[in-house]
């Protein structure tokens, strides 16, 4: 039996320009953290969680900012907590966190020989975060990070990255700065910068080193933006073997001038 947790450039012209400013959005970090065991035979069993929760607190559109503290919510946390304030929603977690933890049946879970030796060779811990990593010009681009480990050979780390439009108080999507053959026109570019990035001479020589085929490297809608251009994440196992842990992807802003239309909500920060 497992507990399972189900999850952390400026252009200036006549015609246009980015205001280059910060949003009028102020955020808060509810920090919580929960230890909990189970007596085993002599050991016990560990479950550490810890959660970091950065939200916004204040909107100059002060009518939105139920709807914005909801995406944050929606993104961090599973499903089901969406609807609640921040603080339930932490507190809400949290409590079921722990309550999944303690209601493990030990015989179920283990064998009647089995002998935990050290206490501290199974630990449950959970380590839940977000970050903000840009919030000017009518976009605010976070991120979550997700830690986490069940027993076995080795845990797991996510980071998911996302971008709110201020203007419209949805999320940024692919459609919206590449266009509706965004996979086409960005899965050759995405290679190349993992080829340059490692050091290699050609697309053939990654499947050498721990990724899968290339025609499964495409967008993912997991990226985060700033000023100079967009951040692409690909987590454990997605595009490559799990011992070649997340990659990241930076494309800048000029190598996607080509594929952004004049119209897009990012066309401004791309300088056109």
């Amino acid at each position: 039996m497992s507990v399972y947790v189900f999850f952390s450039l400026l252009s200036i012209s006549c015609a246009k320009k980015t205001n280059q400013s910060d949003n009028v959005v102020i955020f808060d970090t509810i920090q919580e953290s929960k230890s909990q065991s189970i007596d085993y035979k002599k050991s016990k069993l560990n479950c550490n969680l810890h959660i970091a929760f950065t939200y916004p607190v204040s909107y100059e559109k002060s009518a939105q900012l139920g709807d914005l503290q909801k995406l944050f919510i929606g993104k961090v946390f599973p499903p089901q907590y969406a609807n609640l304030s921040p603080k339930e929603a932490v507190k809400n977690f949290t409590a079921n966190y722990i309550s999944d933890f303690q209601s493990i049946q030990l015989k179920d879970y283990f064998g009647e020989d089995y002998i935990l030796e050290d206490e501290n060779n199974f630990i449950y811990e959970l380590n839940l975060e977000d970050e903000i990593v840009y919030n000017r010009n009518n976009f605010i681009s976070f991120v979550v990070k997700n830690t986490n480990y069940e027993g076995g050979a080795h845990g797991s780390y996510s980071v998911n990255g996302y971008v709110i439009d201020l203007n419209t108080g949805k999320l940024l999507t692919e459609d919206d700065f590449a266009g509706n053959n965004y996979k086409k026109n960005l899965a050759p570019l995405i290679v190349q910068k993992i080829v340059a990035a490692k050091g290699l001479g050609s697309a053939s020589e990654l499947e050498e080193i721990g990724y899968n085929a290339i025609e499964d490297i495409v967008p993912n809608e997991n990226f985060t933006i700033n000023d100079k251009g967009i951040t692409y994440y690909y987590n454990e196992y997605e595009i490559a073997a799990y011992f070649v842990g997340t990659t990241e992807v930076f494309i800048p802003y000029e190598e996607l001038k080509a594929y952004i239309t004049d119209d897009s909500p990012i066309s401004l920060l791309a300088g056109m």
